[in-house]
C-alpha cells in the first residue's frame, strides 16, 4: 500500500515546493520592480525640486539685473530704487542659500559667483561710464551666469551625481 501511494505523495510535495519557490521568486521580482519604480519617482521628484530652485534663483538674478540696468542705464538712484536694490540683492542671496542647502557644492559655488557678480554690479556699477550701460551690466554678470547655467544643466541630467544616489 505504501508503494502505491508514495509516488503521488512525493509528486504533491514536489509540486507544492515548486509552487512556493515560484511564488517566492515572483514576490522578490515584484519587490525589486517596485523599488526601481519608487527610486525613479523619487529621482524625478528630486530633479523637479532642483529645477524649481534653479529657476527661482534665475528669476532673482534677472530682477537684480533689471535693478542694475535701471540704476546705470536710466540713472535711477531714488529711495524707491534703493529699496528695490536691497530687496533684489536679498532675494538673490536667499535663493542662493537654498541652493547651498539642497545641491552639490559645485552648483552652490557657481550660484555664489553669480550672486557676487550681481551684487557687485548693483553696488559698484558696470565699470567705465558710457553708453550703453545695459550691455555693460550684462557683460559683468554673463560669465558667472553662463557657468552657473552649465553646472545646473549638468546637475539636472540623468547622469548627474544625485541620480546615482538613492534618497531614502
Amino acid at each position: 500500500m505504501w508503494t502505491t501511494s508514495l509516488p503521488p505523495f512525493i509528486g504533491v510535495v514536489l509540486g507544492t515546493v515548486a509552487s512556493l519557490v515560484g511564488q517566492l521568486l515572483q514576490g522578490r521580482a515584484s519587490e525589486r520592480a517596485e523599488q526601481r519604480r519608487s527610486d525613479r519617482e523619487r529621482s524625478e521628484a528630486r530633479r523637479n525640486e532642483y529645477r524649481t530652485h534653479f529657476v527661482d534663483f534665475l528669476c532673482a538674478v534677472q530682477e537684480a539685473e533689471r535693478v542694475a540696468v535701471d540704476r546705470y542705464q536710466h540713472n535711477l538712484t531714488d529711495e524707491q530704487w534703493q529699496m528695490r536694490a536691497k530687496k533684489a540683492i536679498d532675494r538673490v542671496w536667499v535663493t542662493q542659500k537654498t541652493i547651498h542647502m539642497v545641491c552639490a557644492p559645485e552648483v552652490n559655488e557657481a550660484a555664489r559667483e553669480v550672486a557676487f557678480a550681481v551684487q557687485d554690479v548693483i553696488r559698484k556699477g558696470p565699470g567705465e561710464p558710457g553708453e550703453p550701460q545695459d550691455e555693460k551690466v550684462w557683460q559683468c554678470i554673463s560669465p558667472s551666469r553662463r557657468a552657473y547655467l552649465d553646472v545646473a544643466a549638468d546637475y539636472l541630467r540623468e547622469e548627474g551625481p544625485w541620480a546615482r544616489t538613492h534618497i531614502r
